[in-house]
């Protein structure tokens, strides 16, 4: 049996914890949300031509439910944490470099641009759920060579990935793919388990990690490549899983 770890949203969890409770009260009736989005951008110069910026595309849903605020909370907190710790990385890196503080051993050091980019969409509203489809890509000057290291690489060690955050407008708790495929535990495990063999090539006891939105009836699963230099790593694999590989499962919600 592949050993398969699911990721709502960015955060790793088994899947027998992206369940959430059937029995939660309704707190709210609405069927779909009205969604606004906020830009927020950096951009910054530094010498040699070295650059940095930073995006993130902010949703907002219209509403003054206990659903929709809460939804709205955990939205800006997934901002907050990106803004407030990972962009500071990549402008602090990106001075530090042009000052010399940080060797080109490590660093590219000129002509390029650092940058963190999440661009969010909806990709499902209706029936009481709102889903959104994340991309996300970040890469803060770091060398990487083909094992996944900083020393002697002539690679950008990079984080670029598909992922998801889905909701649920009634509770506005996250839901994850328990709560939304279709089936039940034992057969929504299975076709997580066919998808990675298929798609991914998954090997036994190897370990694929996955995100998830929900789209036209369907849950769309990428692997979780966030960590270090994973996109470098898994092009290697046989055969080569990219940031946006995919597979769909069938979803409760049409």
């Amino acid at each position: 049996m592949k050993k398969l770890i699911v990721a709502s949203a960015l955060a790793l969890t088994t899947l027998a914890g992206l369940s959430t409770s059937p029995k939660v009260q309704a707190r709210s009736t609405t069927k779909s949300a009205k969604v606004s989005f906020k830009q927020y951008k950096i951009n910054k110069k530094y010498k040699n031509g070295l650059k940095a910026k930073y995006y993130f595309n902010l949703p907002h849903l219209k509403g003054k439910s206990a659903a929709i605020k809460k939804i709205n909370k955990d939205l800006l907190k997934k901002y907050k944490s990106s803004s407030y710790t990972t962009s500071k990385g990549i402008f602090r890196n990106a001075k530090d470099v042009s000052e010399g503080k940080l060797s080109s051993g490590g660093f590219f050091t000129k002509n390029c641009t650092y940058y963190d980019i999440t661009k969010t969409s909806v990709s499902y509203n209706k029936n009481g759920v709102v889903s959104f489809k994340v991309y996300y890509s970040q890469w803060s000057g770091a060398r990487g060579g083909e094992d996944g290291t900083y020393v002697g690489g002539n690679k950008r060690a990079y984080v670029k990935m598909i992922t998801g955050w889905t909701y649920s407008l009634k509770s506005g708790k996250t839901l994850g793919v328990i709560d939304t495929a279709k089936g039940n535990k034992k057969s929504i495990q299975k076709k997580l388990d066919d998808g990675v063999t298929k798609y991914f090539g998954a090997k036994k006891g190897e370990y694929i990690y996955l995100n998830y939105y929900l789209k036209n009836g369907k849950l769309y699963l990428y692997p979780y490549l966030a960590g270090f230099n994973w996109n470098n790593i898994y092009a290697k694999h046989n055969p080569p899983i990219y940031y946006n590989s995919h597979f769909t499962i069938p979803s409760r919600y049409k």
